[in-house]
């Protein structure tokens, strides 16, 4: 059963700690390496924002406007300040971009509907749209509203039902017949189990702390895809010229046992290792 919800561009630069030591040769050589060690650091930040840009522009020459706006807005969520040129270029595909979605989404022959809907933002996600297809075998885009309440609320029944585990039953099967544990087992068999609700709401918290993605003014999608992983999809909804956008932050994978938090890269399709922020 499945449950529903390009990173932030935070960068934390190191500190330098140089101990005042020794005669003033050595304060001179401390000097030059801060000095290097700040030029590193902004070289690096200036790729790391070109490479948003391009990716973005990338994007947007696709035609894959929701994933474009999104990168685009996050570099733009930085300071610029001192790359006056990156910036202007950034602002300027936004614009290119918001009004590319704008012309698109009118086009559709769905979008008064969407418009008048109290779920665009369930109309809006991949996971979602995903899941009600498998469910109706009909597009999300052009269900009444009272046919997405319906569903929403079957779901909801559904993973607030107990479930029964059946690995949970094999293991009491297997316990009858032999006596024999380790401390581990047992000590994990004594843990309470978390319910649907309470895991999904661990793995967001999880997924915000690992991206350093601010959960103000963004939606949140899940889908459960196995025991161990789970698909988190983030977007951000505005609006422009009275319609609204909903651009994509980022699609992320997240694996229980491990911790860890893989972000998809919308240029490649492929999943890369986050870096916890």
């Amino acid at each position: 059963m499945r449950n529903k919800k390009v990173a932030t561009a935070v960068l934390f630069l190191s500190t330098l700690v140089i101990g005042a030591c020794g005669n003033g040769g050595d304060s001179a050589n401390s000097a030059s390496s801060a000095e290097s060690q700040s030029s590193s650091e902004v070289t690096q930040s200036e790729e790391i924002y070109q490479n948003m840009y391009d990716d973005g522009l990338i994007l947007f020459e696709s035609e894959k406007y929701s994933e474009a706006g999104g990168i685009i807005d996050l570099l733009l969520q930085n300071d610029l300040s001192e790359y006056a040129d990156l910036e202007a270029q950034a602002q300027e595909l936004r614009e290119k971009i918001s009004s590319a979605q704008v012309e698109t989404i009118k086009e559709e022959p769905t979008y008064e509907l969407v418009e008048n809907s109290a779920y665009k933002d369930e109309r809006n996600s991949v996971l979602i749209s995903e899941d009600y297809m498998k469910a109706t075998g009909k597009s999300i885009m052009e269900a009444s509203d009272e046919e997405i309440e319906t569903w929403l609320a079957s779901k909801e029944q559904e993973t607030s039902q107990p479930e029964v585990s059946q690995s949970q039953s094999n293991s009491e099967s297997e316990s009858t017949e032999s006596s024999e544990s380790t401390e581990t087992e047992e000590s994990e068999s004594n843990e309470p189990a978390l319910t649907p609700e309470e895991e999904e709401v661990f793995v967001l918290e999880q997924v915000v702390a690992l991206t350093g993605i601010s959960p103000e003014n963004n939606q949140f999608f899940t889908s459960k895809l196995d025991e161990d992983t789970y698909q988190v999809e983030i977007r951000n909804s505005h609006e422009v010229d009275g319609v609204e956008i909903s651009n994509m932050v980022g699609m992320f994978e997240y694996t229980l046992s491990t911790n860890e938090v893989e972000k998809m890269n919308p240029v490649t399709g492929e999943y890369e290792v986050v870096d916890p922020q």
